[in-house]
Order: structure tokens, then C-alpha cells, then sequence
């Protein structure tokens, strides 16, 4: 009789580990609740469940750029559409029916079109800039402090975009930078090995590096993304002109005179940046009567020189042209723009397939059978009722009973 009960005790403990796997299995739809299972499955599982977490992960990220480049997209038009409306606004200005009341107001037009492209470039998204380069907590144009008077921005940013992970270990850079949108070339060592700038301008060469004059401008100096000096440098001359333009010696030799190494002299390009908003300070000097800028330096009160109807026509014929320029610039910039969004595009339709797949292969490996887990657990139910019912049953034949 003890031997029975210690088999019925033996034989609920079997039950009760059953009712507790499919209780589990039926809750959380896997299988597996420990690795000592199957070692081998729950190591496949865990696997899968990195891959998953990795690509969600990825997924995330990828989203968010999507969204910044959607609105770097729509701003980037905005840019355009600006500069479609300043060139319209400078053709008017060459009218020679356009009197100074006109050209007045048409300059005010023209700062108010101005403040706009600041607001633009200055865009952002989640508390990132989108046109600053590669750190995008910087502020990609600051005015000046005496912009009221000398209409002055610079720039806060470099030439270098962000990369960012659009797989396991694939990066790809994002976005576009002011480089690309508000400044456009004026020169490049691309034809005679030197390069030429005036000091307003940026000089970067094809890695994004910013090059600038040193404190007796007599050398053109690299700067890393970091803004640590790179120790490189092309020695440069001035044309004594006002403004000055400076002009490098040729990159060979440089090269020679191990000014730059021969890994950088190798393949170095350089290009010469011209701000957009040099032009439209010009522009609106010459709209408002004046052929030079006002300055820090000035003290007089003035804005500027007196330029005559002549003069002023020269300046808005020649920056009619700079403006032509800009917006080939831009609309190059908003191509390459286009280019890189598609590729994240391109990204995020990957890696939510890859997700879906993970999760299939997850389900497959680790996903409890539903339907036979029912069958088990209505089978374990009626071996539980019939276990009891013999209990109770042998509980009658006891001899206590007997004895009564």
C-alpha cells in the first residue's frame, strides 16, 4: 500500500513539472524557459535575439535620419526657391527705370531674404543642426556682432559629414553641409597645383579638412575635423589688392620642400569656398547706394564709399552671376542630398525585412506549437482528474474504512 502512494506522489510530481512547461510555454509562446532545456536551441535562440534587438536598434536610428533628411530635403527647395526670388529681384534692379525709392525697397527685400537663409541653414531637427557637418550640437551660422551694421555671418561648422551605421559595421555618410548649399567654388589646385582665396574665404580640400591663414599670413595651414593643426601647410603670398587675395605656391613644390607629406601632396585638391552671404551683403550695399562694405574697423559713420548708378549696376550684374553660380552650387548639393537619402531609404526598407525575418526564424526556433500545446494540456487535465478519482477511490479501500 505504501509503495502505491509513494507511485500516485511520484506521479503528480510528473504531472505538476508538465502543468508548469506548458503553463510557461502557453504564457510566453516559447518554448525554452531555461538553456539547460537544449543547449544547443537556447544558444541558436539567443543568437537570433541579438540579431533582433542589433536591427530594431539600427532601425531606430535610421528612422530618425530618414526624418532629417526629409526635412533637410524640403529645406534645402526652401534654399532655391530663395535664391530664384533674388535673382528675379536683381534682374528688376538692373531695370534702368528703377529709381532709388525702388532700389531701396528692393533691398530691403533683399535682407529680408537674407534673414530667411539664415533661418534655414540654422534648421533643426531633435536639437541636431542639419547643415553644420559633422558636429551637429554647433550652430551652423552665427551673426556677427556688429551685424546690424556690416550684415556679417560665420560659419560654425566644417566640411565634414556625419557616418552613420546602417548595418553591422556599414556606415554611410548623412546629409549635406553649408559647404555644399551656401558656398560655391571660386578656384581649385584641380588645374595648376595652387590655390587661390581671399581671407573671407574657406579653403577645404577633398577629405573635408579645413585649411586657414596662420597669424602672419604667409602659410595656408591644415586643420583636422577636431581643429588641431595638422602641421601641414603651402606657403602663400598676397597680391597686395583690397581686399587681399592670396595665392599658395604650387603643391609640388611644397612637396619638395617637405611642407606637406607625400601621402597628403599625392592626390591633394583643394578648393576655394565663397559664402553666398559676401554676395548678398554687396548686393544690398549696392542697392542702398554704397560700392564697399562698412566694416569693424570703421569709425566714420558710414556705411560705406558712395558708388555711382554706374558702379552699382556693375556690382548687381556681377553678383547676377555669382547668384547663378549658387544656385548650380545648391541644386549640385541638393543632388548629392538626394543621393544619400535614398541610400538610408534604401537602408531602412532592409533592415525591417530583416527584422521580419528574425522574428520568423525566432518563432521557428524557439515558438511553442499552440494548437498541440491545448491537447496537451486538456489531456493533462483528464490524467489529473482520473489520477484523483483513484486516489480517492483507494482511500474507500482503506483499512480504516474496512475496520468501520
Amino acid at each position: 500500500m505504501i509503495d502505491l502512494t509513494n507511485q500516485m506522489i511520484y506521479r503528480i510530481g510528473n504531472l505538476d513539472t508538465d502543468n508548469q512547461r506548458i503553463t510557461y510555454q502557453m504564457g510566453t509562446g516559447k518554448v525554452l524557459d531555461r538553456g539547460s532545456d537544449n543547449s544547443v536551441l537556447y544558444s541558436k535562440y539567443l543568437n537570433i535575439e541579438d540579431s533582433i534587438r542589433t536591427y530594431e536598434g539600427l532601425k531606430k536610428q535610421v528612422e530618425k535620419t530618414t526624418a532629417q533628411n526629409n526635412v533637410a530635403d524640403s529645406t534645402v527647395n526652401e534654399m532655391k526657391l530663395t535664391f530664384d526670388n533674388i535673382k528675379s529681384d536683381l534682374l528688376k534692379s538692373l531695370n534702368s527705370g528703377m529709381t532709388r525709392p525702388d532700389r531701396l525697397a528692393v533691398a530691403a527685400n533683399m535682407e529680408g531674404m537674407r534673414e530667411n537663409l539664415i533661418t534655414l541653414s540654422n534648421t533643426q531637427v531633435d536639437g541636431e543642426y542639419l547643415f553644420t557637418g559633422s558636429d551637429t550640437t554647433k550652430q551652423t551660422y552665427k551673426k556677427d556682432d556688429n551685424y546690424k551694421i556690416n550684415g556679417k555671418v560665420h560659419f560654425e561648422g566644417n566640411a565634414h559629414l556625419r557616418n552613420l551605421a546602417v548595418d553591422r559595421n556599414v556606415y554611410r555618410q548623412r546629409g549635406v553641409t553649408a559647404h555644399d548649399l551656401l558656398m560655391y567654388n571660386t578656384d581649385t589646385t584641380a588645374s595648376d597645383q595652387k590655390i587661390s582665396f581671399k581671407e573671407s574665404e574657406i579653403v577645404v580640400d577633398e577629405s573635408g579638412n579645413t585649411w586657414k591663414l596662420n597669424d602672419n599670413k604667409d602659410k595656408l595651414v591644415k586643420y583636422y575635423e577636431n581643429g588641431e593643426a595638422s602641421g601641414e601647410y603651402l606657403d602663400v603670398s598676397d597680391d597686395g589688392g583690397t581686399p587681399k587675395t592670396y595665392t599658395s605656391e604650387t603643391i609640388s613644390d611644397a612637396k619638395d620642400n617637405d611642407h606637406i607629406t607625400d601621402k597628403t601632396a599625392s592626390g591633394l585638391v583643394l578648393q576655394t569656398k565663397h559664402s553666398v552671404f559676401e554676395d548678398l551683403n554687396e548686393i544690398i550695399n549696392a542697392l542702398k547706394g554704397y560700392k564697399t562694405q562698412h566694416t569693424d574697423d570703421d569709425d566714420d559713420g558710414k556705411q560705406g564709399d558712395i558708388a555711382t548708378d554706374e558702379e552699382v549696376r556693375d556690382i548687381l550684374s556681377t553678383n547676377l552671376e555669382n547668384m547663378s553660380k549658387q544656385y548650380d552650387a545648391t541644386n549640385i548639393g541638393h543632388a548629392e542630398l538626394g543621393g544619400r537619402n535614398k541610400i538610408f531609404n534604401t537602408a531602412l526598407d532592409g533592415i525591417t525585412s530583416k527584422i521580419t525575418h528574425y522574428n520568423i526564424l525566432m518563432q521557428e526556433t524557439n515558438g511553442a506549437d499552440m494548437a498541440k500545446l491545448a491537447m496537451e494540456s486538456k489531456s493533462l487535465e483528464m490524467t489529473y482528474n482520473a489520477l484523483y478519482s483513484t486516489i480517492a477511490k483507494m482511500n474507500q479501500l482503506s483499512l480504516v474504512n474496512f475496520l468501520k
